[in-house]
């Protein structure tokens, strides 16, 4: 009698208040504790793995920090001759910085949660770090204050990133802005998850760009279209098929009000044998 009244019960409790109410009392560090054994657990079998983008290749490799695996990285901008060591970091979930071993340590210190949404139709924990400014790089021009963190319930993965960033336009003049970056199409490789695409989104550009820097902009853009239509045919169509994303997204900033960058991960290699010397 009294299991059939409490299965009564709860079917009617969550009709009436939905699953929501199942998260009262998820905290901040659960919810990344749950990204984290998620993540750990699905790269127990792959020591290096590639991720080649229209945009760049990342090279990751797995190493020991304190006994917890971590992916030291490395970057190749499309369009350039070499991977540019100094873009590495050792970033405990491979496709995000912010959970290398610092930033995720103070994220667990200071994250806040603050409910539920619905993102992209999938149900997420809401994080909120009301001050980045302690894991903010030294020297960076542009100062991220706060964010909004929206984790995947069911898969434990980062859905979406929302900041609010003071931008130093020229020296003494500061502008803030409100980037948002979006982590699309999971899949599985190896059992390691993987946001086969990301989009990064970037409102208001009238008041980060002057009139006058956007027609000096357009007129650049004008002159590397006459450079490119006077190259001879086959060394102008390698330059456009490195550079088209880029360009691409550069054109559609110049013409709107909004910047959108999307990359789209076309090939993953996993445990091709990188050499560690090639990250030192």
């Amino acid at each position: 009698m009294y299991s059939r009244f409490m299965y009564t019960a709860t079917v009617i409790f969550l009709t009436l208040f939905g699953t929501s109410a199942l998260y009262a009392q998820m905290t901040a560090s659960q919810v990344l504790n749950n990204m984290l054994e998620t993540h750990e657990r699905g790269i127990q079998n792959i020591d290096d793995y590639t991720v080649v983008t229209d945009m760049y290749t990342a090279q990751y490799k797995k190493t020991y920090v304190d006994g917890r695996p971590v992916f030291k990285s490395r970057v190749q901008v499309r369009g350039m001759e070499q991977f540019d060591g100094q873009a590495a970091s050792s970033s405990t979930m491979g496709h995000s910085e912010l959970f290398d071993d610092n930033i995720f340590r103070y994220l667990k210190q200071s994250a806040r949660y603050e409910g539920t949404e619905t993102i992209d139709g999938i149900r997420t924990h809401v994080l909120f770090v009301a001050d980045l400014e302690p894991i903010a790089e030294p020297g960076e021009t542009d100062h991220p204050k706060n964010a909004y963190l929206y984790v995947d319930a069911d898969k434990w993965v980062m859905s979406k990133m929302k900041f609010d960033v003071e931008v130093e336009m020229e020296p003494g003049q500061k502008q803030m802005m409100q980037p948002v970056i979006r982590f699309l199409d999971y899949r599985s490789v190896e059992g390691m998850l993987l946001p086969f695409k990301t989009v990064m989104e970037l409102g208001d550009m009238d008041a980060a760009i002057s009139p006058e820097e956007r027609e000096e902009a357009r007129e650049a853009m004008a002159e590397m279209k006459r450079e490119l239509e006077q190259m001879p045919e086959q060394q102008r169509q390698m330059v456009e098929n490195m550079m088209r994303p880029q360009l691409e997204q550069y054109e559609k900033m110049l013409e709107g009000d909004a910047f959108e960058i999307v990359i789209e991960v076309q090939e993953v290699q996993v445990n091709t044998g990188l050499s560690d010397d090639l990250f030192n």
